[in-house]
C-alpha cells in the first residue's frame, strides 16, 4: 500500500462509540494514508461526531433495528431487510471510495465481512479484519443461547466469511488461539492508551468519600444489574460511583438508577463529550468494569482507559482472557457475584490507602514496555504489517 492510499474503515453501528476504530483512522491518517470511516450517520444517535484530523466520513442509513422482544419470525424478517439494505449500502459505498485497503471491525459480521470482502475482490483491495468479539456469541446473548439455528448458521457465515479476507487482527490472545483453531491466522493489537495520564502513584482520595468510575456502554455483554444490586448494599459507605455512557439497556433499568441517584450513592453521567470523560476519569480512584464477554475472548477497552491515568480496576471475572488484561491484587480485582464487589468496595472505600501499591504497579507496567507502552507503538508493531507496509 502506497502513501497517500485510501483506506476504508469500516464500523457498522455508532461511530463516535468505536474509539479502537477511531485510532486505527488516527494512526492511517498519521502515516500519510487517506482513511475514510464508514459507518452509521452520526445524526441516528443524536449527536454530532467530529472526526479525527486528516479523516473524513461517508455515513450510511442504518435504518431501525429488530425490536428487542423479537425472537422469532418478526425477527428473522426485520432484521433481514435490514441487513440487506446495509449490504448493498455497504458495498456500493465502497465501491464509490475506491481504496486500496479496507479495515473492517468485526462484530457485527453479517453483512460487513461479506460485502467488503466482495468490494474487495471487484476493487482489488485487501481487506483486513479486526476481530472484537464474535457476532454469533452476541446473537445467542439475544436468542437465549448458542442452539438456536440462526445462531448456529450466524457462527459458520462468520467463520467462513471471516477466511476470505487477506489478513487479520484481534484483541486478546486467547482470542487469536481460537481463531486458529478456525483457520484464521490473526495479529494480536492490545488495545493502548493514546497517551499516558498517570498521576501521582500515591494520591489518596480527595475528599471523604471514595470515587468510583464506571464507563459503561450499556450494552447486552455488561451485567449493569450486577453493579446496581452491589450498590444497593452500600447506602452506608464512604462511596461514590459515576457511571457514563448509554446504551439499549439503560432505558429499562431507569427506576433503580433514580432510586440509587436519590440515595446519594450513585451519580449518572450519561454520554460525556471526551475532555469531560478524562476528566472524571482523572479523578477516579478506583475503576469499574462490569463486561461480561460473550465470547470469553475479547478485553474490556474502557479497562485501558482506567489503565492510561493510573486507576486500579475491580472488574467482573468472566474467566477467558480477562487474566491478560487485570492481574488479581497488583493491577486490581476480579469479583464474581454482587456480593463480592459490595464487599470489596466496602473495603477499599474504608482503606483507601491499599490502592497505592496498584497505581505504582499499573504506572511501571505502562512505563517499562519499551516500544509498547501506547496506542502508536503497538498499532505499527501489529497492525501496519497487515497492510503490506513497512516503516
Amino acid at each position: 500500500m502506497t502513501k497517500g492510499a485510501a483506506v476504508a474503515v469500516v464500523v457498522m453501528g455508532d461511530i463516535a462509540r468505536s474509539p479502537r476504530m477511531l485510532n486505527h483512522a488516527r494512526e492511517m491518517a498519521a502515516h500519510g494514508f487517506a482513511p475514510v470511516l464508514i459507518g452509521y450517520h452520526a445524526r441516528e444517535f443524536g449527536r454530532e461526531f467530529e472526526p479525527p484530523a486528516g479523516v473524513r466520513v461517508a455515513g450510511l442509513d442504518g435504518g431501525k433495528s429488530a425490536p428487542r422482544d423479537s425472537t422469532g419470525l418478526r425477527f428473522v424478517i426485520t432484521a433481514g431487510w435490514r441487513m440487506s439494505r446495509i449490504f448493498f449500502a455497504l458495498i456500493g459505498t465502497l465501491i464509490g471510495e475506491k481504496p486500496e485497503a479496507i479495515l473492517l471491525q468485526n462484530p457485527p459480521s453479517f453483512p460487513t465481512l461479506s460485502a467488503a470482502t466482495l468490494a474487495g475482490k471487484w476493487l482489488g483491495a485487501k481487506v483486513v479484519v479486526d476481530w472484537h468479539n464474535y457476532g454469533f456469541s452476541l446473537l445467542a446473548l439475544r436468542l437465549h443461547g448458542d442452539s438456536h439455528w440462526l445462531v448456529r448458521l450466524a457462527r459458520w457465515y462468520e467463520f467462513r466469511a471471516g477466511r476470505q479476507a487477506g489478513a487479520h487482527l484481534c484483541v486478546s490472545q486467547a482470542m487469536r488461539a481460537d481463531l486458529l483453531r478456525h483457520g484464521i491466522a490473526a495479529a494480536v493489537l492490545y488495545d493502548k492508551p493514546l497517551a499516558l495520564r498517570t498521576g501521582a502513584p500515591d494520591a489518596l482520595p480527595s475528599s471523604l468519600r471514595m470515587i468510583a468510575v464506571c464507563p459503561a456502554g450499556w450494552t447486552a455483554d455488561e451485567d449493569m444489574e450486577l453493579l446496581l444490586a452491589a450498590l444497593h448494599l452500600l447506602r452506608d459507605t464512604a462511596l461514590t460511583v459515576y457511571i457514563t455512557g448509554e446504551g439499549m439497556k439503560r432505558k429499562e433499568l431507569e427506576p433503580e438508577l433514580q432510586a440509587l441517584r436519590a440515595s446519594g450513592v450513585l451519580v449518572d453521567t450519561g454520554f460525556l463529550p471526551e475532555n469531560d470523560y478524562w476528566n472524571l476519569i482523572g479523578r477516579a480512584d478506583l475503576g469499574l468494569s462490569l463486561h461480561r464477554s460473550s465470547s470469553g475472548l475479547d478485553l474490556a477497552m474502557k479497562v485501558v482507559d482506567l489503565f492510561s491515568a493510573g486507576v486500579p480496576v475491580c472488574a467482573l471475572d468472566y474467566g477467558g482472557s480477562i487474566a491478560e488484561q487485570i492481574e488479581e491484587g497488583v493491577t486490581g480485582f476480579l469479583f464474581h457475584t454482587a456480593q463480592d464487589l459490595a464487599g470489596l468496595l466496602r473495603r477499599l472505600a474504608a482503606a483507601p490507602e491499599t490502592l497505592a501499591p496498584m497505581r505504582r504497579a499499573i504506572g511501571e507496567r505502562w512505563r517499562d514496555s519499551p516500544g509498547q507502552r501506547t496506542w502508536h507503538d503497538e498499532w505499527q508493531r501489529a497492525a501496519l504489517p497487515a497492510f503490506g507496509t513497512k516503516l
